[in-house]
Order: C-alpha cells, then sequence, then structure tokens
C-alpha cells in the first residue's frame, strides 16, 4: 500500500494570468496578500448573499486565477461596476503578483455571466461557490480545486459520504456486473456512488446504485461539458433517472459548454476529488480511469480495485494498480473499511464525512 500512496499535491496558489489596466478602484481597499490569505477560512461557509448573484457568476469565468485568489479579489470588488472597471493590471496589484500578457474583456464575461444566469434559471438548476458550506469539502482540498460548481437536481453535495467508481467504456460482462453490484451495495449502505456517466463501467456504476432506489441521492454524475448537455446522448434516460432519484449532475462548466478532448482529464480530477476512495472496477492500460486514480493518489485519497476483475481481458490497468498495491475489494464491508482507516489516518475526519453525514449515510 505503501506504493499507491503519492505525496499530497501542493496546495498553494501555481496559476497563469495576464495584463490590462484598471483605474477605478482605490488602492486604499488593497492590503497585505498574507492577511488576506489567512481569511480565507474564515470565508468557507460564507453565500455572499447580499451581494449581486451575477459577480460570482463572473468570477468563475476568470480562469487565470486560482479560486483563492478570486475569492481574495472578490473582497474587493462590490457591484457591476468594480467588476466591469477591473483591468489585468489592477488585478495583479491586488493580488501581489505579476500576471502574463492576455485578453481580458469584463464587458463580455459579465454578458457571458447573465446568459449563465438566465439558463441555469432555465434548468432549475444552480451555482454552488467553493465558499459555501454545499461545496463538497473534500474537493476544495484538492489542487486547482473549482471556484464553483453548475449543480442540476434537487438533492444537496454532500447529503452522503461518497465513493467514486471508474473504469472502461468497453468493459467486460464480468466488469459491468461488478460495477452494478459494488455500486448496489454502497448505495445501500449509505454511500453515493460518483461517476462519469460516460458508457460501460460508469453507466453500469450509476444503474447499480438506482437500482437499489436508495434514498438521499444515491449517485452523482460529473459532466465533461455543461449541465444542460448529456454525454454520451444515449445515457440520457439514465442521467433523468439520475435526477429522479434525487440525484444530481455536476460540472465545473458554464451551461452551454461543448465537449472537447481536454475535459475529460479535467472532469477525472473532480470524480477523484469529490471522494476520500476511488474504486477502479475494470481498466484496460491507457484508461482514463486511471487518470483518475493518479489525481486520487496525488491528492492522498484511497485506491482500490474490483476484486470480480482481476485478470480480466479488460483489466491490465487495473491489474498493474493491485501489483502495485492496491487493495482489492469485494463488497461494501471491504469499503466501508477503507474509508474507516482513511478516516483513521486522517487529519481532518470532518473532510471526509461532511456534517450531518455518516459512514452509513445520512442521518
Amino acid at each position: 500500500m505503501a506504493k499507491m500512496k503519492a505525496a499530497a499535491a501542493l496546495r498553494n496558489v501555481r496559476v497563469h494570468g495576464g495584463s490590462s489596466s484598471m483605474k477605478r478602484i482605490s488602492s486604499q481597499r488593497s492590503f497585505d496578500a498574507a492577511m488576506l490569505f489567512s481569511s480565507l477560512e474564515c470565508r468557507i461557509g460564507e453565500t455572499f448573499a447580499s451581494r449581486d448573484p451575477l459577480l460570482l457568476l463572473a468570477f468563475h469565468r476568470l480562469h487565470f486565477l486560482a479560486w483563492q485568489e478570486r475569492l481574495l479579489l472578490f473582497a474587493q470588488v462590490r457591484d457591476r461596476q468594480d467588476f466591469l472597471a477591473l483591468g489585468l493590471d489592477e488585478i495583479a496589484r491586488l493580488l501581489y503578483r505579476r500576471l502574463q500578457p492576455r485578453v481580458l474583456d469584463m464587458g463580455r464575461i459579465w454578458a457571458h455571466a447573465e446568459i449563465d444566469a438566465q439558463m441555469l434559471d432555465m434548468l432549475h438548476a444552480r451555482f454552488v461557490c467553493v465558499t459555501e458550506s454545499e461545496y463538497p469539502a473534500l474537493l476544495r482540498e484538492i489542487y486547482r480545486a473549482p471556484f464553483g460548481l453548475f449543480v442540476r437536481g434537487s438533492g444537496r453535495l454532500g447529503m452522503r459520504p461518497a465513493i467514486t467508481m471508474v473504469g472502461t467504456r468497453t468493459p467486460t460482462a464480468v466488469g459491468i456486473k461488478a460495477a452494478a453490484s459494488l455500486a448496489g451495495e454502497a448505495a445501500a449502505a449509505g454511500f453515493c456512488i460518483v461517476s462519469g456517466l460516460a458508457r460501460g463501467i460508469d453507466a453500469a456504476a450509476h444503474r447499480g446504485a438506482l437500482h437499489r432506489k436508495a434514498e438521499g441521492g444515491p449517485t452523482l454524475a460529473v459532466l465533461p461539458c455543461g449541465i444542460d448537455r448529456i454525454y454520451p446522448p444515449s445515457n440520457r434516460g439514465l442521467a433523468a433517472g439520475i435526477l429522479d432519484s434525487g440525484g444530481l449532475l455536476v460540472s465545473e462548466y458554464p451551461p452551454g459548454v461543448n465537449l472537447e478532448i481536454y475535459r475529460f482529464p479535467e472532469r477525472n480530477r473532480i470524480l477523484a476529488g469529490m471522494s476520500a476512495l476511488t474504486v477502479v472496477v475494470e481498466a484496460p492500460e491507457k484508461s482514463g480511469a486511471l487518470i483518475t486514480s493518479e489525481f486520487a493518489l496525488a491528492e492522498g485519497r484511497e485506491v482500490a480495485v474490483a476484486a470480480a476483475c482481476r485478470k480480466s481481458s479488460r483489466n491490465a490497468g487495473g491489474d498493474a494498480l493491485a501489483e502495485d498495491g492496491a487493495p482489492e475489494i469485494r463488497n461494501a464491508e471491504d469499503m466501508r473499511a477503507l474509508m474507516q482507516m482513511h478516516i483513521e489516518n486522517s487529519t481532518a475526519e470532518d473532510a471526509v464525512f461532511p456534517e450531518g453525514a455518516s459512514i452509513h449515510g445520512s442521518e
């Protein structure tokens, strides 16, 4: 198991930036960056209810800034006028660092935020900022955590402790059966199954969780595109079933964002970040599921493989993980034991099981 535990990724801010101009915001509103960063912990749980909700949507689109930097900047921008007056030179001054040149059209960003708000209203969806208590605590800990999540569904994030299940899009019959069985048992035991809604193992895991008809949102799908789009289209019925069960569709991308190849690994970091345990059910070499497991290991999370798929024709990647020390799981009790071990080895137990949730599920 020692081989499987990579050092946790650095959580300091390391991002790229740009350059422009701003003259309106007073320099008196700028203060020491160290003091700003020390206040971030106090900001977790804030909803910014008194602010224009469009501000958060606009800040979400400042992709060249880390979420911590966006919060520090947000604290000094009170309204639309302040936001439109921002330029890269002023952002650099307020954040005490240099930014690489780039085009920054604040008016266009604000216009996109207005469209985002309209789309969320049409979809009966919402934006959950990293500061809000509903935002998954474990996800907030990862390197490059999303500034916020677009969430579709009637349930709430963090209602149940989560287990991520991933695997190949072209599994064997054994892999499909293992994914459905493990997910079903875990959902019945009180866990939320997190996966990517892809064909194959992902879909089988979602369906296995739904089959148990567990209450409290048994499964959550993280999309590599906007939440108004379902990928693959063949899983639209499955997505509807997830929403009907009280589950959620989640994405870091605003509504209307199309699928791009590079968004799959970006999505995989969220899959890994949502949970303390990632289960690779069945995965060949170079499978995207192995990227998810790498993200999980880099964050110090647990990674396991499905015992039922060992030595299957589509599981060379999973077998390699097992040979490197990943534990094999056979049922929900094995998963529960791994989660408990993570708690015992963690310095922040509440980061694994959110307030109001237990290892057995919602109270």
